[in-house]
């Protein structure tokens, strides 16, 4: 009876060591999904003002205004 109390025991102890390191593992992965979201959103947003402040230089005493119209007027 105290063998099969043991084996008991270790079957439970290992299923519920199962179970946490699934939960641990998925806490872990969620973590460092955010994690790296965070830091693209970051690298976008730095990218993204740049990419305006390139606009903004170029767009601006980039030549004669008239020229700058013409050019422009194709967008509206």
């Amino acid at each position: 009876m105290a063998d099969l109390l043991i084996w008991l025991v270790a079957a439970i102890g290992a299923v519920g060591g199962l179970v946490l390191g699934r939960l641990w593992g998925r806490v872990e992965g969620k973590r460092a999904g955010k994690l790296e979201a965070e830091r693209d959103a970051m690298e976008d947003k730095s990218k993204r003002v740049e990419r305006g402040r390139d606009a903004v230089r170029d767009g601006r005493g980039a030549g004669d205004p008239a020229d700058r119209l013409r050019r422009n007027d194709g967008n509206w």
